[in-house]
C-alpha cells in the first residue's frame, strides 16, 4: 500500500511539474511522427522536440523569439513550401521546399540576429488543408484578436505580422 502510494504521488508530482513548465508527454519526441511535424529554434535556448499536427512549438508569456523553423511533411506525393520574414531583412529571397528524397525544410537562420516576424506555409495539394495561428510579441495569439484575422491562416498560411518588429514567440499547424 505504501509503495502504490509514493507512486500516486510521484507521477502527482511529475504532472505538476510537467504542467507548470509547460511541456507535455505527447509532444516530446526526438523524432517527427505525425501529419505535419515543425521543430522551433529558440533564442538563446535551441531546438525544440519536434511537435506535430496542433501541437504548439515555441514558448508564450517568456519574450523568447523563434529565430528558425524546421517543417517536416511525409507524405511524398505532397509538395511543403516555407518562406520567413525575418527582423531587420524582410522576406527570404526563396521558397524552401520539400522534394520526394527531402521531406523536412528549414527557414530563418539560427547564426543572425534575425528572429522570425512571419511565415508563410503551402501545401502544393488540392486536398490538403492547413490551419495554423502564431503567437506574436506583444500581441499573442493573432486569431483572438479584431483584424489581425487575416495574419492566421488558412491554405496558404501567413502566421505572423510583418513591418511591426514583433517577433513570432510559438506557432502551431495542423
Amino acid at each position: 500500500m505504501l509503495k502504490r502510494t509514493i507512486r500516486i504521488v510521484a507521477a502527482a508530482a511529475v504532472t505538476a511539474t510537467a504542467v507548470f513548465m509547460g511541456a507535455s508527454s505527447a509532444s516530446a519526441r526526438d523524432n517527427p511522427t505525425g501529419y505535419v511535424c515543425y521543430q522551433a529554434h529558440l533564442k538563446g535556448i535551441g531546438w525544440q522536440d519536434w511537435r506535430c499536427d496542433g501541437e504548439m512549438a515555441g514558448t508564450t508569456g517568456r519574450a523568447i523569439s523563434i529565430d528558425s523553423i524546421r517543417f517536416h511533411y511525409p507524405a511524398s506525393t505532397i509538395e511543403i513550401c516555407a518562406t520567413a520574414h525575418r527582423s531587420n531583412y524582410g522576406w527570404d529571397s526563396r521558397w524552401a521546399c520539400t522534394t520526394p528524397s527531402n521531406r523536412t525544410i528549414q527557414v530563418g537562420d539560427v547564426n543572425t540576429a534575425a528572429p522570425i516576424e512571419a511565415v508563410q506555409v503551402y501545401l502544393d495539394h488540392t486536398t490538403a488543408i492547413m490551419q495554423g495561428d502564431a503567437h506574436v510579441s506583444n500581441i499573442g495569439w493573432i486569431s483572438q484578436h479584431p483584424g489581425y484575422e487575416e495574419y492566421a491562416g488558412y491554405g496558404i498560411n501567413m502566421l505572423g505580422t510583418t513591418g511591426r518588429g514583433l517577433p513570432l514567440e510559438a506557432l502551431w499547424l495542423s
